[in-house]
């Protein structure tokens, strides 16, 4: 049974409302205005009703009630609609079972011209594969496709997915690089660059070439250098923006004629405590002393500008110091008790790992284990602080740091991947396992020709690679 609770209610604006004489509701189809089911409510202008509307009879699936009015005037209402479900049982629509799974490569043939797999008839067909022979495909992208098929003859969306077979270096041979050539500013276009004496090769190391800065205008300028194989296919273009200085003959510094710092407030400019100097373009070796008797204990600022012979104010040098709290001072120094730290997300105050401390003034040379291991492999920050007598917290310190994956190279024996005592657990990894490069090991990983290294993810530090050799295959989460 379906409930459904009604109010109506028309406010007195100009006119005396009319009374509300009849209410009725339809299910799914409109048998027109006073046709539908009475729901015997007349004599006011505000009308409150309840409808039961039994189910037993209506199909499983969406239907719609519409409920409408009509006042003592036979001016009928709008129809009020609302969409509602008789859900379906279990018996009524029974889940066909599959009974064709198909796949295909590249084109498509066409539904049911697919290569079928061997499977049994069922709703739900789990753990399916299949292989594929990779020796007739050509070397490059593919793209496998699988679909399934009911009792019903309903065939399911494909699911596709894209996948390499790996060029073998006897297959594509690498062109031989037959030019090299660079510009300056502005591209002269392909052949007519200023080409390098170079020896042809597939690969060329260690080429440099001189710029003559002469006849360059001051300023800045672009170097762009490509190269051609012997096919007649053209590189990208590497660009780097470079600068021919400008001599003081261009442009006059102007000498700079004052400089005056402040205390915390910025006093304005000209208002700062001057600087006795000479005026000059460079200003070097400056210093004052800073009275620090006059100063509260506690963090100061102090800023610093200087002012050229146009008037011209350079932008505010400013520091943070510190004049230190002594214990017998008007403001002691209260104690440090507690420390605690967290990874990457800030719990709030209080809440993060405690760390263990003797509370003091001063927690020197403070070293604490930090829990990591619910932490995932990769790049992460450790935030620290502390709390005092006060109840004042410190500003975090944060400081970044990468936990290493699953396996890490050592590279100790030699650049070989496929070398087991070249990985912290003495063993070469796998496509489940997680790995790490870290930096300043003493042999560099290398993935030499015939060799297929595998992993599940790689982390690399900064300034590490892998190298992987022509002919050799690094596979990374396939």
């Amino acid at each position: 049974m379906l409930n459904i609770f009604l109010h109506f209610f028309i406010c007195h604006i100009i006119a005396q409302v009319p009374a509300i004489s009849r209410v009725e509701y339809f299910i799914d189809t409109d048998p027109g205005y006073g046709n539908a089911i009475n729901l015997g409510f007349v004599g006011t202008t505000d009308a409150t009703a309840a409808i039961n509307i039994d189910l037993t009879a209506l199909a499983q699936g969406v239907h719609i009630v519409g409920v409408r009015s009509k006042d003592v005037n036979n001016a009928w209402s709008l129809d009020n609609k609302w969409l509602f479900v008789k859900p379906y049982s279990s018996s009524v629509i029974l889940q066909p079972n599959i009974n064709r799974v198909e796949w295909y490569l590249d084109a498509d043939p066409g539904y049911g011209n697919g290569t079928a797999l061997s499977i049994v008839a069922a709703q739900d067909l789990a753990g399916l594969f299949f292989n594929i022979d990779l020796l007739p495909l050509s070397q490059g992208v593919h793209i496998a496709g699988v679909r399934s098929r009911d009792a019903n003859g309903a065939w399911s969306l494909d699911n596709k997915w894209l996948f390499v077979k790996p060029y073998s270096s006897s297959a594509i041979l690498q062109p031989a690089i037959t030019r090299v050539e660079w510009y300056l500013d502005t591209d002269p276009g392909f052949g007519n660059g200023t080409a390098l004496p170079i020896s042809s090769a597939q690969d060329l190391a260690g080429l440099s070439f001189n710029i003559d800065m002469l006849p360059l205008a001051q300023g800045v300028h672009i170097v762009g250098i490509r190269s051609k194989d012997a096919n007649g296919a053209w590189s990208l273009d590497n660009k780097w923006l470079f600068v021919k200085p400008y001599s003081s003959s261009v442009l006059v510094q102007p000498n700079i004629t004052r400089v005056e710092w402040y205390l915390d407030t910025d006093p304005g400019y000209g208002n700062g405590n001057a600087l006795s100097i000479s005026a000059g373009q460079d200003l070097a070796g400056l210093f004052f002393n800073i009275d620090m008797i006059p100063l509260s204990q506690g963090v100061h600022i102090v800023g610093v500008r200087s002012k050229d012979a146009n008037a011209a104010w350079s932008l505010d040098n400013k520091w943070i110091f510190l004049k230190p709290y002594n214990a017998g001072g008007v403001n002691p120094v209260p104690n440090i008790v507690r420390m605690e730290y967290y990874v990457d997300v800030d719990p709030g105050y209080g809440n993060a790992a405690s760390i263990s401390i003797t509370p003091g003034t001063d927690v020197a040379m403070l070293l604490f284990d930090a829990n990591i291991s619910a932490v995932s492999a990769g790049a992460h920050k450790l935030g620290i602080r502390s709390l005092d007598a006060n109840g004042a917290w410190s500003i975090d310190n944060k400081v970044d740091f990468t936990k290493l994956g699953g396996i890490s190279w050592v590279g100790v024996t030699s650049t070989a991947w496929n070398t087991p005592s070249n990985w912290s657990n003495g063993q070469v990894p796998t496509l489940t396992d997680d790995i790490t490069i870290p930096f300043g090991t003493p042999f560099p990983p290398v993935v030499a020709n015939g060799v297929t290294a595998n992993c599940k993810t790689v982390q690399l530090n900064t300034g590490v690679s892998i190298t992987v050799q022509t002919g050799g295959i690094l596979k990374v989460g396939q």
